[in-house]
């Protein structure tokens, strides 16, 4: 699987102070599948069956519609504009300093707290050799100590070059994907058909349980975005880039489904100490995957699904962690919301403060938080918050620089753009009430990076007028999140699954704000200029001279 660039490539993009394009088609899809088959390979695919029964099935392919329309948004984004941290990047650009400031703060506050999540997810699973690790539901300070080495080991595999990385990260997916499919062929020799009609049928819990897997089964697919955080390291963007966000959707797309499917049909109730038909409690089950493989007398099975989700959690780790670290960096290069030494880059093109960063922030969680991992609807809340304004960038730039080069255009965008924002949104609202009274306040803090940015460049009345609407926007999910239904944490005043048709109808009136004010902002909020560096044409060269035509009428 690994990857080498010739002598003058690599000479071409070892520029100090810059990143290195060393990362090929193959290379990033296993970095995208790698983000995607994290923990979750491990309880994801039965929590569905506890939600919606057998139907979880079906959950895993309408989520992977849903997030493909999200996906292409950020396809052409990244192409359009290869940005490391682009998710920081594209909505200051369309939309101003406070837009940019509560989008980029959020993808960081998001891409942080995953990795010391992930790293007690790993534990967790360690602790079923070691139960001294992890007792009554948190790290001990045993398992703490664990946890800082493993994260002072993501913090040594970020700071090599992107090339290296890649190449450690190829072997482990690919290790990952060979465990997976042993454990899913090994269960599917003890194949029930009867579980698919016997115990309640094929939906015992009906249309809401399946809506109500759709909502997990989401976030599964949420490492879609890693190309585009990782774009300025990678060869050829605009060819690289679609292909591989593509080819791992479908990758993700399979394993999912065999999952659920394989499990589905070995569950032996009794042997699993269930009641038969008891969907719901198998959400309960620590190691799903080890529980229903030795009930059918697979006990080499589930310990190979018990590495491969360990494999998968640590890789998922150093994913999360490079970009955090890039998001950072964008924060403080192109935006001006960290101070400038946060942009310093190290001689292999790794962007060190801002790694370092991210370990002093995961050290400080996981010392704070050892029970950290309760916490994890809060950390996909914060990751999913920073989806919704790419497919509102695209519409805004498609009408404020049409003649800008886009390697990938998102078809009948008129329609699926809006059609994405609430998408990104319903994700976030699907978070819940508890996730959403401790995200959104937290979110909101990053306005205070506006006085870093107000050093380089004052704020004006256009940048508060044309921005406002976030805010407020952050507010209305606050309320309808209180407002919503028990099945995600609220007071019930707008039961299930109505609170999920007014939040979509709430979600698409403030895409048409932010459209409105995006297409009518003109300042600019970003500071490449200082770097020498114009509009890219997603290949990673720059279009020098470009005569701009006339935007759209709205």
């Amino acid at each position: 699987m690994s990857e080498h660039v010739s002598v003058a490539q690599t000479a071409a993009t070892a520029v100090k102070g810059r990143y290195r394009r060393e990362l090929g088609l193959w290379s990033v899809v296993l970095l995208a599948t790698g983000a995607i088959l994290g923990p979750a390979v491990g309880f994801t695919p039965v929590s569905v069956l506890g939600d919606a029964g057998p139907a979880g099935l079906f959950a895993w392919i309408i989520a992977f519609v849903l997030i493909a329309v999200v996906a292409m948004a950020y396809v052409e984004l990244g192409t359009m504009w290869p940005r490391a941290g682009g998710v920081a990047y594209y909505p200051a650009r369309s939309s101003g300093p406070v837009v940019g400031v509560l989008n980029a703060w959020g993808a960081f506050v998001g891409y942080s707290l995953a990795v010391p999540s992930i790293v007690v997810a790993f534990v967790e699973y360690l602790s079923y050799w070691f139960p001294q690790l992890f007792q009554n539901g948190s790290l001990t300070w045993f398992g703490i100590i664990v946890s800082l080495l493993v994260t002072a080991a993501l913090f040594v595999i970020n700071n090599l070059r992107i090339r290296y990385m890649g190449e450690i990260n190829n072997v482990l997916t690919v290790a990952t994907l060979v465990g997976l499919a042993v454990m899913i062929v090994a269960l599917l020799t003890r194949f029930n058909p009867g579980n698919f009609h016997n115990f309640g049928g094929l939906a015992p819990f009906g249309a809401s349980g399946i809506l109500i897997a759709v909502s997990a089964t989401i976030y599964g697919y949420g490492g879609f975005r890693q190309p585009i955080d990782y774009a300025e390291e990678v060869r050829s963007p605009g060819r690289t880039i679609p292909l591989a966000v593509g080819i791992t959707l479908v990758i993700c797309l399979a394993v999912y489904c065999l999952e659920s499917f394989s499990f589905t049909g070995a569950i032996n109730w009794h042997g699993m100490g269930l009641k038969p038909g008891s969907w719901d409690k198998l959400t309960g089950l620590s190691y799903p995957f080890v529980s229903v493989s030795n009930a059918g007398s697979l006990v080499v099975i589930g310990l190979i699904a018990l590495v491969t989700t360990l494999i998968a959690s640590f890789k998922d780790g150093y994913i999360y962690y490079g970009g955090a670290a890039r998001v950072g960096h964008t924060l403080a290069r192109y935006d001006r919301y960290l101070p400038r030494v946060f942009e310093r880059m190290s001689g292999p093109g790794i962007p060190f403060v801002s790694v370092l960063l991210v370990l002093i922030v995961s050290f400080i969680y996981l010392i704070l938080l050892p029970r950290f991992a309760s916490l994890f609807p809060l950390v996909a809340s914060a990751l999913v918050l920073s989806y919704a304004p790419g497919p509102l960038s695209v519409a805004i730039f498609r009408h404020k620089e049409p003649g800008q080069t886009r390697p990938y255009r998102v078809p009948v965008a008129k329609v699926l753009m809006p059609f994405g924002f609430i998408v990104a949104s319903l994700m976030v609202y699907w978070s819940g009430w508890l996730a959403m009274r401790i995200l959104i306040p937290s979110v909101g803090v990053g306005l205070l990076l506006l006085f870093f940015y107000n050093h380089h460049r004052r704020l004006t009345r256009d940048d508060v007028v044309y921005g406002i609407w976030m805010p407020v926007y952050l507010g209305v999910i606050l309320l309808i999140s209180w407002l919503g239904g028990n099945a995600f944490g609220g007071t019930n005043l707008i039961p299930f699954p109505w609170d999920t048709l007014v939040f979509a109808v709430v979600a698409l009136i403030f895409y048409f704000i932010g459209y409105w004010c995006g297409t009518r902002y003109q300042g600019s909020a970003i500071f490449e200029e200082e770097h020498g560096e114009e509009p890219g044409d997603g290949q990673g060269e720059p279009v020098r001279g470009e005569v701009r035509p006339q935007p759209e009428p709205a």
